[in-house]
């Protein structure tokens, strides 16, 4: 975050009040979150309703969501990372010298959890955990640099293959993303740009062109195979994994430049996803706003208005706002911890108000200051 300009007290906070990565995975088929604290990890089902309402309505849950998991680690180590497999089948996390991995089981209202015992040895200890998009591979970044590759069977997993740190480098990946066909793995560290990985052929297909600030969230879309890169300078890059290169709308967009009120945001992109059947549309979010690209409708420039700060008054203007240019932007929920899809037509967000945490405060200590 070099390139603030703002350089103030509120702008600091902002730095360091929430983590600048997810801590939070989501179970798709199952509707699970999986919360991640320093000690414990819990396991949540979301709630559901069937009523409906008007754009704009809260509608009532018919079932409350349920605290279905409180797993707590033995000894003083944090935990350091973790994920729910998309199926809801699996949890694996890590501290900083152990890696676990366990089994769920569902019946009924009944969840029973099994602990996959016999561990590899050199899965000692994980910065970065994700499975396949059909929760057959595990796929864990290590902190020695090197990537491994799991395949998950019934209460035990087979090793695979692991991909080594590059010649002369011993930076470790701390981010990792998955095509949804399960063909390609893309990784990055913190300053030796992305690397792509053919999963099928088990070798280095390609790397991403180096650039000078470090990736916060990548993603690769369906279908395309496009990978979507955001940097802490708030650039956005989509390059093609299978032509190598980057997409014509990411040299359009990299020629005309960002709007200025992008480039001035202060927190990172923690997360990026698309959406199924809108394959022109990327979705992203930082702690304070979430955004939906429209790559089809042309690219904002400085003179035009960025955000829409008041709700819209008519039809028209709704109509106006979707077809005036790519970036639509909205700040409802924040800070935000974590926004996905579930499917089609939902989306899940969760936010970390900042009232409910000064709430949880201890009282202020009153102080004489002299002269008051």
């Amino acid at each position: 975050m070099e390139k603030v300009e703002v350089k103030n007290y509120d702008a600091a906070l902002r730095k360091i009040t929430f983590p600048h990565r997810r801590l939070i995975s989501c179970s798709k088929k199952r509707q699970l979150l999986l919360f991640q604290f320093s000690h414990h990890l819990d396991l949540w089902r979301l709630g559901t309703t069937v009523a409906t309402g008007k754009h704009g309505d809260t509608l009532p849950l018919s079932k409350d969501a349920d605290h279905l998991l409180h797993l707590k680690t033995k000894g003083p180590e944090n935990i350091i990372c973790s994920c729910i497999s998309p199926c809801g089948s699996w949890i694996a996390y890590s501290t900083a010298s152990r890696f676990f991995l366990c089994q769920l089981n569902y019946e009924h209202d009944n969840i029973s959890l099994q602990r996959v015992s016999k561990m590899p040895a050199f899965l000692h200890s994980a910065l970065q955990i994700l499975f396949s998009e059909d929760s057959a591979k595990l796929f864990v970044a290590s902190n020695q640099g090197s990537l491994h590759i799991i395949q998950l069977l019934e209460g035990s997993l087979k090793h695979l293959h692991t991909f080594q740190a590059q010649s002369g480098s011993v930076e470790s990946m701390c981010l990792l993303a998955v095509s949804p066909d399960g063909n390609w793995l893309a990784a990055s560290g913190t300053s030796a740009g992305v690397h792509v990985y053919n999963v099928k052929r088990l070798k280095l297909h390609c790397t991403v062109p180096a650039y000078n600030f470090p990736v916060t969230a990548l993603a690769i879309a369906p279908n395309t195979n496009n990978l979507v890169i955001a940097h802490s300078d708030q650039q956005i890059f989509e390059y093609s994994i299978p032509d190598k290169e980057y997409t014509d709308w990411s040299r359009t967009i990299q020629k005309q430049g960002f709007h200025y009120l992008w480039l001035q945001r202060d927190t990172p992109i923690t997360h990026i996803s698309f959406h199924p059947k809108r394959p022109m549309h990327i979705l992203l979010h930082d702690a304070y706003m979430f955004c939906i690209i429209d790559k089809s409708l042309p690219l904002p420039n400085d003179k035009t208005l960025l955000y829409n700060p008041l709700p819209p008054t008519n039809e028209s203007d709704v109509i106006r706002r979707r077809t005036t240019h790519a970036f639509k932007i909205s700040k409802i929920y924040k800070p935000l911890l974590f926004m996905d899809l579930l499917d089609e037509r939902t989306l899940v967000a969760v936010e970390r108000p900042l009232d409910d945490i000064i709430a949880q405060l201890p009282p202020p200590i009153k102080k004489k200051k002299f002269g008051t």
